[in-house]
């Protein structure tokens, strides 16, 4: 009989070899068997420990948007004691978010493909993962800006929309390292490459964010 840490090792090594597969494969693309294989155990203790492929799947994406999800409450949880109507307040918050979001990004390059799966997945049950736990703090953190913001801060700024842009733009900044760093000719694991990221995610989304919108007729 294994020892517990015999066990864990075991599931660790499926978690980590599912979740590559799932993030170069998608979900249809990889069977169970590429996971037992590449986890280096059989195809019957993978599924004693992990079910089904659809099990395996959902503790996947639980491992790479609960963190995520619950890094992100934290910022947005201390954004909401500050005064969010200075300008140069909801900038450093908004900075410092994406500082860590990045870092956690760039430390786990697998979140970023499993994000952009998700949006190509049409079986309900699959986004499961994402309504259950992903959906609820999108629309919690929506009504907390709103009531902690001015309405004229907001004006002219679709904020359900805004959240969805900038989460596509942040995790697709990491979604395919080596074709970006090579078209901008910069070495992807320099600590250069990873502050141009920041430094262009922070511009847009200072400028979506940027509140009441000018008359355009002028």
């Amino acid at each position: 009989m294994p020892k517990p840490a015999e066990k864990i090792n075991t599931v660790e090594r499926i978690l980590q070899s599912a979740e590559t597969l799932f993030a170069r494969q998608g979900f249809d693309a990889t069977s169970t068997r590429q996971i037992a294989a590449k986890a280096q155990i059989s195809i019957q203790t993978l599924h004693y420990h992990c079910g089904t492929k659809k099990d395996l799947y959902h503790q996947i994406l639980e491992r790479s948007v609960i963190p995520v999800n619950n890094m992100i409450n934290r910022h947005v949880q201390e954004m909401l004691k500050l005064d969010l109507n200075d300008e140069e307040v909801l900038k450093n918050s908004i900075n410092g978010l994406i500082d860590e979001l990045f870092d956690v990004l760039y430390e786990n390059p697998n979140f970023p493909l499993l994000f952009f799966r998700q949006w190509l997945e049409s079986d309900s049950e699959l986004r499961r993962v994402e309504w259950e736990q992903l959906v609820p703090y999108l629309r919690k953190w929506l009504m907390q800006v709103e009531s902690g913001v001015d309405r004229d801060r907001l004006l002219g700024i679709d904020l359900p929309l805004t959240f969805i842009s900038l989460s596509i733009l942040y995790w697709g900044l990491f979604s395919n390292r080596e074709f970006i760093s090579a078209f901008l000719n910069m070495d992807a694991l320099s600590p250069e490459y990873m502050e141009r990221l920041k430094a262009h995610a922070k511009e847009v989304t200072q400028r979506l964010l940027s509140g009441k919108i000018e008359n355009r007729t002028r």
